[in-house]
């Protein structure tokens, strides 16, 4: 995202406003103290764009205040307003129209604070009175360790724990256990029905997969359509239990999407370390990979653990 100075003769334009710095007090005594971040994707130096009391555009085109270089951004796509003391947005009757946390806009909606607006591939963060440094900078730096996305622990964070976990297996005895997985035929969606769909899936496999664990368990999100599920103090036989719920969970119930209902299923590789064999993330990661593939080359929807048995599982045909 880029910010472009608003020329104030513009008149398509002349009430947007950006205010970086401080911001002006509404006529009612309120202040008008919101700001976006841009979290997905995420640009090279993550900026807080503060609003004054007045109206903000966001667009693909250079005249808006915030212009998105985006092609799924219509040229003005929404409007963020300070509207009787309070923030609202609107959608400008875009190509693809604005979610506001992955609820499709109708009309004017009233914004609280710690809203995810989305707009084309661009997500935003919404949120009010941004004056402390520490919570900006806590927020930066979550940013830095969660997948804008799906809100999962990106790799920078996975790789670092999986480090500290396997030097925790081999000093305590313990074991700990890795669920590589992988949404079956992700490219398939993605062709037929656009990326914004593919990023739809990619949330709401996500969100399945979340109830299903436990709060010691962590999902990642390893890159494109692989996640890692990251199990410490958990043996194969339990860790194996665990992907076939979640293997259930997505194949049992199609995905509510924008083009109606899609069958999803994945498949996974699941092994187990003592710190002792598979002694660095390399290793372990590969061998979970490999049993990953092992379950695709047995048709899809299926669940291989390390010891070589395979689930038995009442899959859909994909």
């Amino acid at each position: 995202m880029t910010l472009t100075p608003q020329n104030p003769q513009d008149d398509a334009l002349a009430d947007t406003r950006v205010e970086l710095i401080d911001t002006d007090a509404a006529p009612d005594g309120r202040e008008a103290r919101g700001c976006l971040l841009q979290i997905h994707p995420i640009p090279g130096t993550p900026g807080l764009m503060r609003l004054g009391q007045s109206r903000a555009v966001l667009g693909r085109d250079t005249a808006c205040l915030f212009t998105l270089d985006d092609s799924g951004v219509s040229r003005m796509h929404a409007a963020v307003e300070w509207f009787n003391g309070v923030y609202h947005i609107t959608d400008l009757m875009s190509s693809n129209g604005t979610w506001v946390n992955d609820t499709k806009l109708e009309s004017r909606t009233q914004l609280a604070g710690g809203e995810l607006i989305r707009v084309g591939n661009t997500i935003l963060k919404f949120m009010l009175a941004m004056d402390e440094e520490a919570e900006y900078h806590a927020i930066v730096h979550d940013l830095m360790i969660r997948d804008a996305l799906t809100n999962t622990f990106n790799r920078a964070w996975l790789i670092p724990l999986l480090v500290r976990e396997i030097e925790r297996c081999r000093q305590e005895t313990e074991v700990m256990s890795v669920i590589f997985a992988d949404i079956d035929r992700f490219k398939r969606t993605n062709d037929k029905h656009g990326h914004l769909i593919g990023d739809e899936v990619l949330r709401t496999f996500c969100e399945r997969i979340r109830p299903v664990l436990n709060s010691s368990n962590s999902l990642c999100r390893f890159g494109g359509d692989e996640f890692i599920v990251v199990c410490p103090q958990s043996p194969l036989d339990v860790t194996v239990q665990i992907a076939e719920m979640i293997r259930q969970e997505i194949a049992d119930t199609p995905f509510q999407t924008q083009v109606g209902q899609l069958n999803v299923t994945c498949s996974m590789g699941v092994t187990c370390t003592d710190g002792q064999s598979l002694s660095d993330v390399d290793s372990l990661l590969s061998a979970a990979d490999k049993l990953l593939y092992r379950a695709k080359a047995q048709g899809r929807n299926f669940v291989h653990r390390a010891d070589g048995h395979v689930m038995v599982n009442a899959r859909l045909s994909r």
